[in-house]
C-alpha cells in the first residue's frame, strides 16, 4: 500500500499551502466585514488547497486538513473570547446595558408595583406620576386622570408602570 501518490522531491506544496493560507485568511476577514462572501470563498480556496495537498499523499492531505481544522478554531476562539476584550472588539459588537439609558428595564420599576403615588401631569392615557419622590411615565388603565389625583401602580413595563386612580 502506498502512503505518497508521488515521492516529495516531485510534488510542490507552495501553491496548496498558499491556497490553505489564503484561504484562512479570508475566513478570518470574514469576522470583521457584513457579508458572507468572503468566508464562503475562503472555505472554497481553503478546500482547493487540501484537494490539492492530496497529490504528495494521504499523510500530507491529513495534515492540510488538521491544520484547516486547528487554526479555524483558533480564529473562532479569538473572535468570540479575545476580539470583545480589545478597544476595537468593544466597537464592533453591540453591548446592551439599561445603566445611564433613558428607557430603564422594567426591573428596575417593579419596586413600584402596588405603591401609591400622585398623578403630576394629566394622564391621557399616559402622562408623569410621583412615587416614592420619583418621576415616573405611567399609562392609566382608567383611561383620563387629572393632574393631582391618586393612584396606585398596578404593573411595571419597558420605561414606564400601569397605574389605576386610587379608590
Amino acid at each position: 500500500m502506498m502512503i505518497f501518490a508521488a515521492s516529495p522531491e516531485e510534488v510542490s506544496l507552495i501553491l496548496p499551502i498558499g491556497l490553505l493560507v489564503a484561504g484562512l485568511v479570508l475566513i478570518g476577514a470574514e469576522f470583521f466585514l457584513p457579508t458572507v462572501f468572503f468566508g464562503f470563498l475562503g472555505a472554497i480556496i481553503s478546500f482547493a488547497g487540501i484537494y490539492l495537498s492530496a497529490d504528495a499523499g494521504v499523510m500530507t492531505c491529513a495534515v492540510f486538513c488538521g491544520v484547516f481544522l486547528v487554526v479555524l478554531a483558533l480564529e473562532f476562539f479569538a473572535f468570540r473570547r479575545l476580539l470583545p476584550q480589545t478597544s476595537i472588539g468593544r466597537s464592533m459588537i453591540n453591548v446592551s446595558s439599561n445603566e445611564g439609558s433613558a428607557v430603564p428595564a422594567a426591573a428596575g420599576y417593579a419596586v413600584y408595583v402596588g405603591k401609591a403615588g400622585m398623578a403630576v401631569t394629566v394622564l391621557a392615557p399616559s402622562g408623569t406620576v410621583e412615587i416614592d419622590g420619583t418621576l415616573v411615565e405611567a399609562f392609566s388603565l382608567d383611561g383620563f386622570v387629572e393632574r393631582g389625583a391618586a393612584v396606585v401602580v398596578t404593573e411595571a413595563g419597558s420605561g414606564r408602570v400601569t397605574v389605576r386612580r386610587s379608590r
